[in-house]
């Protein structure tokens, strides 16, 4: 019951309550304005921080070079702010001095040079840094003596020693500040020479010296190989590759080919090659390509341009004319099909073309190709179920659609997984490729209303004519959208993100020769 002799009857006083109030709503808005303050402090400390190694980086780089020694401290040297009131550099030269005999450095400094007079009579057997400090201190003297009385044969003398080490004490005011003004010359030249060196040592870390012969071509078919060779063993330059284009032609229902193929007694493996992969090896030459991967339902190809062949090549151009040949071997060879029974084929193309060229990968003796391009043209060149359900009827002279289910809340990025590609007997083509298209032909614009899947519709189409060697070979692009997949497999509005189709219809390409002579490029 002790407390309760202090506790005031009746509680606190309406005064006192608001006192307390009004020392709560300060302290509230204190923490408010410290909560708003707290933002603009930490930056104005992020941007102190950055002044400070702005500033340590400026005065650093200053103190790296040693001919600005002479342009503090050397009175005969030109200063431009010698008249501005400044400091003079006598003034700065005895400031100098003045701090180096407070930390007790000058005789170290002084004793630093008058070792190189004496270093080759002691050492070895002294070490230079044991020398140097018996000419300061007279313990240290002595250890230098006990070690040269154990090599009595040397019959080495500290006459020299002593002489030097009352010559280091002897020195004029006048020497001291000559001695001073090499020490920070000399001091210069040694912070430029470890800058130096640590910008060696971080680039010798980067430099990987290569063994075998097989990390040898790797490196050198990645570009990242550095051969010093003798002029004796030097190697033909190499002419480096620049950007590539890749052509995959993918068949369609290759399982149920090959089980009817085994089904009548035949192999489809020979079937495949007789009739896809032969004629088209056969191509390769002429579009210069070259093989990078077959198997049996696909088929991928590429197009490389180098330093010299950039101006000429044209490899998207010639991409396409030969992603058109590949469907002419396949069309060619389902008209004689109808008539032996054999089950026809059906391609999807997809030419991808990427500005740089492709990584390379070792596997035993094969070159894997890894290549961003590669991954796209297997999305080009794809098709799936639902969408041959839906165009099965297409009375439209393209082969590529492409459709995006409607997802509200999908990012920019997601986009290409939700596409619906149809691609049958039709080649896709990259935005990059288009544009790469664009910088190597002329093309012209044309438009017109065609019967698409969905009802009639304005398209728009470039055209324009690839050189092969004394002949021109037309080239029709269209430029689709995207169209909204709603349920009930029902085809919605058109987007606004475009793809870019291949045109194949022999009528837009007799349309094209016909036109593209009376059509005023755009430049």
């Amino acid at each position: 019951m002790f407390p309760s002799f202090f506790k005031k009857k009746g509680g606190p006083s309406p005064e006192s309550k608001g006192e307390i109030a009004n020392l709560h709503q300060k302290f509230e808005s204190l923490e408010k304005s410290l909560e708003e303050l707290s933002e603009p402090i930490e930056a104005a400390k992020q941007r102190l921080d950055f002044l400070v190694e702005e500033y340590r980086g400026r005065l650093g780089d200053y103190l790296n070079r040693p001919q600005n020694a002479r342009c503090l401290f050397d009175e005969q040297a030109s200063r431009a702010d010698a008249e501005s009131g400044a400091h003079t550099p006598s003034q700065l030269l005895e400031e100098w001095l003045h701090r180096l005999e407070e930390r007790e450095l000058v005789l170290h400094v002084l004793a630093g040079y008058e070792l190189r007079k004496i270093s080759a009579d002691y050492c070895p057997p002294v070490h230079l840094q044991a020398l140097k400090k018996a000419l300061v201190g007279r313990d240290d003297a002595r250890r230098v003596e006990a070690i040269l009385e154990q090599f009595p044969a040397r019959k080495i003398s500290m006459k020299r020693l002593d002489e030097a080490s009352r010559a280091i004490r002897r020195r004029t005011h006048e020497e001291q500040l000559s001695t001073a003004l090499q020490f920070v010359e000399d001091f210069m030249r040694l912070r430029r020479d470890r800058r130096n060196y640590h910008h060696v040592v971080a680039w010798m870390e980067r430099i990987n010296l290569v063994r075998s012969e097989r990390a040898r071509e790797l490196s050198r078919a990645n570009k990242s190989l550095y051969e010093f060779l003798h002029p004796e063993e030097g190697r033909k330059k190499n002419d480096p590759v620049i950007n590539h284009t890749i052509i995959k032609a993918d068949v369609r229902g290759s399982t149920g080919i090959t089980k009817d193929l085994l089904a009548k007694g035949m192999n489809p493996a020979s079937h495949f090659s007789m009739n896809l992969h032969e004629p088209v090896k056969k191509m390769l030459e002429r579009y210069g390509a070259a093989t990078v991967f077959i198997e049996g339902d696909a088929i991928i190809l590429a197009i490389e341009e180098t330093e010299a062949s950039r101006a000429t090549k044209r490899a998207v151009g010639r991409a396409c004319v030969l992603a058109r040949e590949i469907l002419a071997v396949t069309q060619a060879y389902n008209v004689r099909a109808k008539t032996t029974d054999l089950p026809a084929l059906e391609i999807g193309v997809g030419v991808a073309f990427q500005d740089s060229a492709p990584s390379l990968w070792m596997d035993g003796n094969s070159k894997i190709m890894i290549s961003r391009a590669l991954n796209l043209s297997d999305r080009l060149s794809s098709c799936t179920k639902i969408t041959k359900r839906l165009f099965l009827n297409n009375p439209s002279p393209f082969n590529v659609f492409l459709l995006q289910p409607l997802m509200e809340d999908a990012a920019e990025d997601e986009g290409e997984e939700l596409l619906v590609r149809f691609n049958l007997n039709g080649i896709e083509m990259n935005e990059e490729a288009f544009q790469k298209l664009s910088s190597e032909i002329s093309m012209a614009s044309m438009a017109g209303t065609f019967p698409m899947p969905w009802g009639k519709e304005r398209v728009q189409l470039y055209v324009g004519e690839v050189p092969f060697g004394e002949t021109l070979e037309p080239v029709v692009i269209r430029k689709g959208f995207v169209h909204q997949l709603l349920s009930g497999a029902k085809i919605g509005a058109q987007g606004t993100r475009p793809y870019y189709e291949v045109c194949t219809d022999a009528k837009l390409l007799d349309l094209a020769r016909k036109k593209f002579a009376t059509i005023t490029p755009k430049s």
